[in-house]
């Protein structure tokens, strides 16, 4: 990674970024954004299979809309994030099926803080649009390894490292086809195999802008494998039509390309 700080000095700012953020990202984003609802929610409960009366960790839950749809679907949910605005929000949230769900404030690069919420106690993990937000994810996937029961899962979503994490500039072209004004859409990719951590904005608007940091496949898979999981599902969505795109330039135009990918990570047993 270019860096001068240590990691735990980006991980200190980016919590205090977040906590600056929460309340705006929370009124804009309310139950799910587009993605959410569109793309990373569908795919996510598709991989999760979820049952009733399983417990499920998910981590860095932000304001807690997943954690909430879960726990309609008849889960027990402990939803952790590091944040403590975010879990304000969270909680002001939470009207119904309260009973299921316990808010705990936990840093996900912290293995021992994560390790306290109980070993083998968990059937499955979540993990929404967040690794990406995190400065280091092996301790987060070995203290998985030990949080899920055998042949527990994780599910986890994040910004398509080919696609959508590496600094791509997003072209639009027309031209005129036999009398057709034809759109093309597409990226220009030019980095992709080097870790790299930047700031940009998840939000326009934001009060503050976060920190990212691209991974490669072998880096983000890399870290799953070292603690134990295999990979045993894939999904890589899209927008399936421009209707309702806010900006040129918005993913929902981008239909051929995948913005997120959502994979479920298994326990070996």
């Amino acid at each position: 990674m270019n860096d001068e700080k240590t990691l735990s000095e980006v991980n200190q700012e980016s919590q205090a970024i977040w906590n600056q953020n929460a309340e705006f990202w929370d009124d804009y984003m309310g139950e799910g954004g587009s993605f959410q609802r569109q793309l990373i929610g569908p795919a996510t409960e598709r991989l999760l299979n979820l049952q009733a009366g399983e417990r499920v960790l998910d981590v860095a839950c932000g304001n807690g809309a997943f954690s909430r749809r879960m726990a309609a679907l008849g889960a027990q949910v402990v939803a952790a994030d590091f944040s403590e605005k975010f879990l304000e929000r969270a909680r002001a949230r939470t009207t119904e099926h309260g009973d299921r769900i316990e808010y705990r404030l936990v840093d996900a690069t912290d293995e021992a803080q994560l390790l306290a919420l109980g070993e083998r106690q968990f059937e499955a993990a979540v993990c929404t649009m967040a690794l990406m937000d995190m400065p280091a994810i092996d301790p987060l996937f070995s203290a998985l390894s030990r949080l899920l029961k055998p042949g527990g899962r994780f599910v986890f979503s994040t910004m398509h490292p080919c696609f959508n994490s590496n600094g791509p500039e997003k072209v639009i072209e027309e031209n005129d086809w036999g009398g057709e004004l034809i759109t093309t859409c597409y990226l220009k990719v030019s980095r992709y195999i080097r870790p790299e951590r930047w700031t940009g904005l998840g939000v326009i608007g934001q009060p503050a802008p976060q920190y990212y940091f691209h991974r490669p496949l072998h880096e983000l898979l890399g870290a799953c494998f070292r603690a134990g999981f295999l990979l045993d599902g894939l999904e890589e969505p899209t927008f399936n039509s421009p209707e309702g795109a806010r900006r040129p330039f918005s993913w929902e135009n981008f239909s051929e390309i995948p913005p997120v990918l959502v994979a479920r990570m298994r326990m070996m047993k």
